[in-house]
């Protein structure tokens, strides 16, 4: 399902962790040490920096959560992955476990939020106000409300 029409209701910008820019940094210093060897072509450091300009640098640029009426579309580098909430099955923290790593790892950060949506792929993703997006995703897929009736024989009980 791609949809790429109108504007979000609500985006939640993607963090970037601080291992990411030391990264980002270190490619750029091996150009560096290259371009100042000697003999050492200026299309090899050139190159290193343009590949690496290509893999790193669209993750800090294109790196979101778009809330529609009707989706959620995480943007993360070159990628776009839409998953509607009628799809969504749960939502919480990531907690780094094995199941959690999906072909939909969106986050550069150890601290985000796992979506779990079996039929379009989980994802797990890490944005500014994590607990607000976990809040929003479990109202806009209806998550909360399941919750509430699941609760009320217990209290009766």
């Amino acid at each position: 399902m791609r949809i790429y029409k109108g504007n979000p209701e609500l985006v939640f910008r993607g963090k970037v962790a601080p291992w990411y820019g030391l990264v980002s940094g270190l490619v750029a210093v091996a150009g560096a040490v290259l371009a100042l060897q000697p003999g050492m072509p200026a299309g090899v450091p050139a190159a290193l920096l343009v590949i690496g300009a290509l893999l790193l640098w669209p993750v800090v640029v294109r790196n979101r959560v778009e809330l529609y009426r009707d989706r959620l579309e995480i943007v993360f580098g070159w990628g776009r992955t839409i998953i509607p909430y009628e799809h969504v099955r749960g939502v919480r923290p990531c907690e780094g476990l094995p199941e959690q790593f999906t072909s939909h790892r969106c986050t550069t950060s150890s601290d985000g939020v796992f979506i779990e949506a079996p039929q379009d792929g989980d994802a797990a993703v890490c944005v500014i106000g994590n607990e607000v997006l976990m809040a929003e995703l479990r109202r806009r897929a209806g998550l909360d409300a399941g919750q509430a009736q699941a609760g009320r024989p217990a209290e009766r009980a």
